[in-house]
């Protein structure tokens, strides 16, 4: 869970809302069927998915006034939350990273169907990681990297039938796969993202 990290000499404006909606009490509602809408336009191709994982919205460290100085921390894992003024280059490098990625899957050298799989499943959770660890939203990061997920592996045909963006897959071991990915133990977060994949 994203929360604001708040200091006596932060210079975010204190008056700026907390982009909080856990708080909404038509939440689960509105979320839920949002999340479907959107699902839904992947499975009939409406969304370009190249264009959706390269970039989507206002990230936090933008010269917007509730945006700009907008830090986010996670306790339980201090690598997570670039500071707003690194966002932009460490997302930079993450679409650097997405751009490689699809370029090789779209238009590369011929790869088995075993191999191809593997490599999609291996850049996809390196992208998904990246975007974790960066934290580019003021909140919502984890809907947006495991709809990610789909949109990548979905663009190829894999549609994931037991990783779902709304709710949050269940812990354990969601977060201990994404600590020991971070922590280079990354086979286990591979195999699970594997495991969910519709044959």
């Amino acid at each position: 869970m994203s929360a604001i990290l708040l200091t006596s000499t932060d210079p975010h404006p204190p008056d700026c809302p907390a982009f909080d909606y856990e708080t909404n009490p038509r939440r689960g509602a509105l979320l839920a069927m949002r999340v479907e809408e959107i699902l839904i336009a992947l499975l009939r191709a409406e969304i370009d998915t190249r264009s959706a994982v390269l970039d989507a919205g206002h990230y936090r460290g933008e010269p917007f006034r509730c945006l700009q100085h907008y830090r986010v921390m996670v306790p339980s894992d201090p690598r997570v939350g670039s500071p707003p003024a690194a966002v932009q280059h460490n997302l930079t490098e993450l679409a650097a990273i997405i751009r490689t990625g699809l370029d090789a899957l779209d238009g590369g050298p011929p790869m088995s169907r075993q191999d191809r799989l593997r490599y999609l499943i291996v850049f996809t959770c390196r992208a998904f990681e990246v975007f974790l660890r960066v934290h580019p939203y003021a909140n919502g990061n984890g809907h947006a990297a495991r709809l990610m997920i789909w949109c990548v592996l979905g663009r190829y045909g894999h549609w994931p039938r037991r990783w779902s963006v709304e709710p949050r897959p269940p812990d354990p071991p969601y977060s201990d796969l994404i600590r020991r990915y971070r922590d280079g133990d990354k086979n286990p977060l591979e195999l699970f993202v594997a495991s969910t994949l519709v044959p």
